[in-house]
């Protein structure tokens, strides 16, 4: 080797010159790497992003689609009679125009389905809880896409969309829903793919996936939001991102786009992979030049060469999406017709108008209809768009605008039902006008008609009633409302028989019903009571209408007011049993009622009085006054007289000033006093005689049955000589026949006025007698009961004094104070335990029962209403006049639970028991004995979900017999007699 100078020299500067040559080439090279990989991200960037516009535009097509088709069926249900054959039709004679992507299905207010267009069995099947049916619950709401799930019938993988169905005035009809299936989204991603390393991918908003290609089946309904690609478009709603897939790991480059105005993302991403090859090959090709230099320009030819075909590959590539681009037009071309298509076959006009009021879309029905105007001032004459003019201002103001037009076509009148719906763009600006108009003349000229077929219901001089099936009120017409003095809004809703009078029984409207629903008709007089109260008399004839299966569909009742007829017959008879001044029943009434009531107190083994009332100073009147206001004043005395006494009681006048008061059915010989000293309190008020006042009073005899005697002639000569008494010991008072009845009456009287004190001195105790689970031996229940500490005579119980509390109205304010003091003790119990508290008959007979204010109670002691179990008799129900049953109704209304006492000791009547809804059965101890019976009345009571409770059972043979009955509860001393609160609480921690 050569060590010249000139060597060194040359060696030198071919050294500095290679060196410098492959510095060169190594920076052209690490140049060309880095500009290479940055393209190529670059070009995946651009690829992935005109990928994502792409798909966004494919499935928005299909839910433009769809939205249109909803938007349309809703139009027609909101303009078409709202039936559920309507809604059938509409959707079943389309059902084939929407393919396979998506279908129709319509839910009423409620969440059921009622119909669909696809042939699938969704009637009848609750969708209340899906999300796409709650949200359109709030008016405003429009267009709502749901997240993935399966379908409930098809178990296809679907999303829903969904829109609010109102009708002209805004009421809630329903929501119309479209199912669009998920996989026809995802084989459509999958046919776009351009290789396999790319993924396309539809997601909803919540982070759940829709569609995905690859992979569908695996990822539908996958959480994806704890992915890269899930928070950055929270962000920003357009971005290109590198990220890992959290479905198969792979890195890539992913596009995604936020679809406008809709939870709906779509994300396309490709891998880069090739990213990491490029830098592999970086260092690979900078260690060879560092060796030889010329080796590394060879290689930086062919990576040029290389870079030449990278970049060839990548021309194609973007004519290949081009190509897709195309195809994806083609398709949104071809999605753009299917939805013409719809809208040229929907049974309606529809059009969308721009704030020029150019239309820019028209369907067929537009044509045929109006022509082929580009405006709506080419559409409408002058006069008819003069007409619009308002309802076009109202819509592009905001408001969605319903009217009706009439306009004159091919030489016929005729009518269009309009409707304009604003379209908003992202700021809530109106932008344009759907347009929805629907010929509606046929509908108007059935109306005309129905107006003639009205005019003649209304103006019939017969009462004309229409029921449904079940005897519910639909309509009825002006002469019914003239005949019975109900206006038509008053009856529509209720059962006509609550029109009916009490003249007839419970067996006559059975058969009467029999009839009906056997025959079809029935004909014949029947009472019916006027809204004033008064009670007329009808000729009816009833007829039924049947649908086409041969079911009862209608009842049709005329009927004719034949009172007057029937009166002039019933005169005759009044003038021989009336008092023609007073209006009472005369002498000869008077002894025929009296007769019927003896025969009856017999019969059922209950006591009956004879009131005889002879007026003082009657005499006195007419000497002074005369003859016209001594008849004046008799006619008040016999309106005090009626005021004083009960329904079932009878008044007469045997002439004079003599009057006489039957008392029939007395339960309690208090209510004799207590009438007594109504009627002797009302005679001695003042009474006004025109101009005149005068001042009376009354002398009371009293006799009773069976006591003073069996017959009618005894019973009056004894309550005459009893009136005498009185009227010897000093006017205005009244006097027994018997004299222990008297001493007995003075008690009562005693005992009330001791009763009145009782509550302000609190003497009153409430006891718990324990009611057993017989099942679990356990106490779940509890009765309370009355005590009153008498000061002189003890502990009384409430046989000894409820019967005075009732005759003279002080139970009112015992059974509140009863109702209070149980509340209260029973906080400590829990609300699991529950308290029966007794109520009075009195109570619902002459007050409200104060549920309100009990609730109130319960609420400040944080018991449940269902800790409460109010008792009340079976002869209560059997009463079943109006102002008991609604009373009886508020207790169940405000949940509070009723408990049926004495079952069995009555007449019992399974009717009230279903009626009134009884949660609980006490049954009689008369029963206790009698397995087979027990086990009757047990059947059925839970036959009609009521649990049975046994009552004062005392020894072990009568609770063998009970449970084998299969009763639920007992109660009596063979469990333990009536205890204080304190050790009802300890017993109840004990077990």
């Amino acid at each position: 080797m050569s060590t010249t100078d000139a060597y060194r020299r040359f060696r030198r500067r071919l050294l500095v010159t290679m060196t410098m040559l492959a510095l060169l080439a190594t920076a052209v090279v690490a140049w060309q790497l880095a500009s290479s990989a940055s393209d190529r991200e670059q070009a995946i960037r651009q690829q992935t992003q005109h990928y994502a516009r792409a798909i966004e535009a494919q499935v928005l097509s299909t839910i433009e689609l769809s939205d249109i088709a909803l938007l349309g069926f809703a139009s027609a249900i909101k303009v078409a009679p709202y039936t559920p054959q309507t809604i059938d039709g509409l959707l079943s004679s389309r059902g084939a125009s929407f393919g396979n992507s998506f279908w129709i299905t319509f839910i009423d207010p409620k969440g059921f389905a009622t119909a669909s267009s696809r042939d699938i069995p969704v009637r009848g099947i609750n969708y209340a809880d899906r999300d796409y049916f709650q949200a359109q619950l709030k008016p405003g709401t429009g267009l709502f896409v749901g997240e993935p799930t399966r379908g409930r019938i098809s178990n296809s993988r679907l999303f829903f969309l969904s829109r609010r169905v109102e009708d002209a005035e805004g009421k809630f009809l329903g929501v119309i829903v479209a199912p669009i299936d998920a996989s026809r989204l995802a084989e459509t991603f999958e046919n776009s793919r351009l290789s396999e390393d790319v993924t396309v991918t539809l997601f909803h908003i919540n982070g759940h996936i829709v569609a995905r290609a690859p992979l569908f089946e695996q990822t539908f309904n996958r959480d994806i939001r704890d992915s890269n690609v899930y928070h950055a478009f929270g962000s920003n709603p357009i971005g290109t991102i590198e990220t890992v897939s959290p479905i198969d790991k792979k890195s890539r480059i992913a596009s995604y786009r936020k679809l406008p105005n809709l939870p709906l993302v779509v994300t396309v991403g490709s891998s880069n992979v090739g990213l990491a090859l490029i830098s592999q090959r970086q260092l690979l090709i900078a260690s060879m030049a560092l060796f030889l230099i010329f080796t590394l320009i060879v290689a930086a030819i062919i990576y040029a060469l290389r870079s030449f075909s990278a970049a060839e590959d990548r021309e194609n590539r973007y004519r290949a999406l081009y190509a897709t681009s195309t195809q994806t037009e083609k398709k949104l071309a071809s999605s753009e017709q299917r939805l013409r298509l719809i809208a040229d076959n929907l049974p309606i006009v529809i059009a969308y108008m721009d704030r020029d009021e150019h239309y820019s879309f028209k369907n067929r029905r537009f044509a045929e209809t109006y022509g082929s105007g580009e405006n709506i001032q080419q559409v409408l004459p002058p006069d008819l768009y003069a007409e619009t003019k308002p309802h076009l201002e109202r819509a592009f103001a905001g408001e969605t605008v319903h009217f009706e037009r009439g306009m004159k076509r091919i030489d016929q009148e005729c009518c269009d039902a309009i409707t304009y719906v604003p379209d908003r763009d992202e700021h809530g600006k109106v932008i344009g006008l759907f347009v929805m108009a629907e010929d509606i003349s046929e509908r108007k000229r059935h109306e005309e008609s129905s107006k003639l077929a009205t005019l003649m219901y209304e103006n019939a001089s017969e009462g004309m009633m229409v029921t449904d099936a079940e005897g519910r009120i639909l309509s009825v017409n002006p002469a019914f409302s003239q005949i019975s003095g109900y206006a038509p809004e008053e009856v529509i809703g209720h059962l006509a028989y609550e029109l009916t009078s009490s003249h007839q029984d419970i067996k006559f409207y059975s058969r009467m019903r029999q009839t009906i629903t056997h025959t079809g008709y029935w004909e014949g007089e029947i009472w019916h009571q006027h809204k004033n109260g008064d009670h007329y008399l009808v000729s009816l004839r009833f007829n039924t209408v049947f649908d086409n299966k041969g079911n009862a569909l209608r009842h049709v009742a005329l009927f004719t007011d034949i009172t007057k007829k029937k009166a002039t017959e019933e005169a005759i008879w009044k003038q021989a049993n009336f008092d023609t001044l007073t209006g009472l029943p005369n002498r000869r009434m008077f002894n025929d009622r009296l007769r019927q009531e003896i025969k009856k107190a017999a019969r059922d083994q209950l006591p009956m009085a004879l009131i005889f009332i002879d007026l003082d100073g009657f005499k006195a009147v007419n000497d002074t006054l005369g003859h016209d206001f001594g008849d004046i004043l008799l006619k008040q005395v016999a309106e005090r007289l009626l005021q004083c006494v009960r329904n079932t009681d009878t008044v007469a006048r045997l002439g004079g000033d003599e009057f006489t008061v039957i008392l029939s059915e007395l339960k309690e010989p208090g209510d004799v006093v207590r009438i007594v000293q109504e009627i002797l309190h009302s005679l001695a008020r003042p009474f006004q005689l025109k101009h005149e006042i005068a001042h009376i009073s009354g002398s009371v005899g009293i006799s009773l049955f069976p006591d003073d005697g069996d017959d009618a002639e005894v019973l009056i000569k004894n309550a005459d000589q009893a009136m005498y008494l009185a009227k010897q010991q000093g006017r205005n008072r009244f006097n027994y026949f018997a004299p222990f009845m008297q001493e007995a009456s003075q008690m009562r009287i005693e005992l009330a006025n001791e009763l009145r004190n009782a509550l302000k001195n609190r003497e009153l105790r409430l006891l718990f007698q324990p009611i057993r689970n017989l099942a679990t031996d356990k106490v779940e229940m509890a009765e309370a009961l009355i005590r009153w500490e008498h000061p002189q005579r003890g502990l009384l119980k409430p046989a000894e004094f409820i019967g005075v509390a009732e005759n003279t109205g002080i139970i009112a304010a015992i059974g509140e104070w009863v109702f209070q003091e149980a509340a209260a003790l029973a906080a400590s119990f829990g609300n699991e335990f529950k308290v029966c508290v007794n109520k009075s008959a009195w109570q619902f007979r002459h007050e409200a029962v104060g549920v309100d204010h009990w609730l109130e109670l319960l609420k400040e002691q944080a018991l449940s209403p269902r800790s409460m179990v109010i008792e009340i008799t079976e002869g209560l129900l059997l009463e079943a006049n109006r102002e008991v049953v609604q009373r009886v109704q508020s207790l169940r209304d405000a949940d509070l639970q009723i408990s049926l006492d004495d079952f069995g000791h009555g007449y019992s009547s399974l009717n009230f028991l279903k009626r009134f809804k009884i949660d609980y059965l006490k049954l009689d101890t008369s029963f206790s004995d009698n397995q087979l019976l027990c086990e009757a009345i047990v059947t059925m009571a839970h036959k009609l979900d009521i649990k049975v409770i046994a009552e004062k059972i005392e020894n072990e043979a009568q609770l063998e017999i009970l449970m084998a009955a299969g009763c639920d509860f007992g109660q009596g001393y063979l469990f333990g007699e009536p205890i204080s609160a304190e050790k009802l609480h300890r017993l109840l921690i004990s077990q």
